[in-house]
């Protein structure tokens, strides 16, 4: 299970063709990434979605419109724009991720794994940034059970973490503000130290790495 986008991208040089694709990157960085694959324009994202099985929602999305694939094995269809759309909106039902959640939710999984990719904990489907009654959280969700839909979701008041005398996460700020700094400003150490986001694995190493670097 891959956390991730899946997009709809088109190209005006591949008239009538659409792109059903995945990447864990944003669809942004994907459509960058496709320059210069002997198309001569650029790939324009139309739609996107972020959700906890990138793969899943991706094999439904080509599954559904096989019959229009260009050619086999290949992520281009030849159908209408709105119709991919919609089909994206429904086979990735039940397996979105919001970016923006509630009392100001921000997602960070993502950008995390792009940067802890061996590091973070893969049962964890939204770690957040939330602010709530004049306090910053950590919100994290994790799955119980492998292959279960039961959830666990905990919250942890950031004020512990300072900089000097001074809070590190402040509520003055906004939430996207905290964000940045949470995936920028927290090392690989930091992280072990003021979270349970990293597995046991990663725990040892990064000590072990620690360790050693002093000796």
């Amino acid at each position: 299970m891959r956390i991730g986008f899946v997009y709809v991208m088109i190209n005006p040089a591949l008239r009538g063709l659409v792109k059903i694709g995945l990447s864990e990157r944003t669809p942004e960085q994907r459509a960058k990434e496709l320059r210069g694959t002997g198309v001569p324009d650029d790939f324009i994202v139309i739609y996107y979605e972020l959700v906890t099985d990138c793969n899943f929602v991706e094999k439904r999305l080509h599954a559904r419109f096989d019959e229009y694939r260009h050619q086999p094995n290949r992520e281009f269809f030849r159908i209408p724009i709105r119709q991919a759309i919609i089909g994206l909106m429904e086979e990735s039902n039940g397996f979105l991720i919001s970016r923006f959640g509630v009392n100001g939710g921000v997602e960070m999984l993502p950008d995390l794994k792009r940067k802890y990719s061996n590091y973070i904990r893969p049962e964890f489907h939204s770690i957040k940034i939330v602010h709530c009654d004049e306090i910053v959280y950590l919100e994290s969700v994790r799955y119980r059970h492998s292959g279960l839909r039961d959830e666990i979701i905990e919250r942890v008041d950031l004020g512990f973490i300072v900089i000097g005398v001074d809070k590190m996460f402040l509520v003055s700020r906004s939430p996207e503000d905290n964000a940045r700094i949470f995936i920028s400003q927290l090392d690989k150490y930091a992280m072990i130290q003021c979270t349970d986001l990293f597995t046991d694995e990663a725990y040892l190493e990064i000590n072990q790495k620690r360790k050693f670097n002093k000796l």
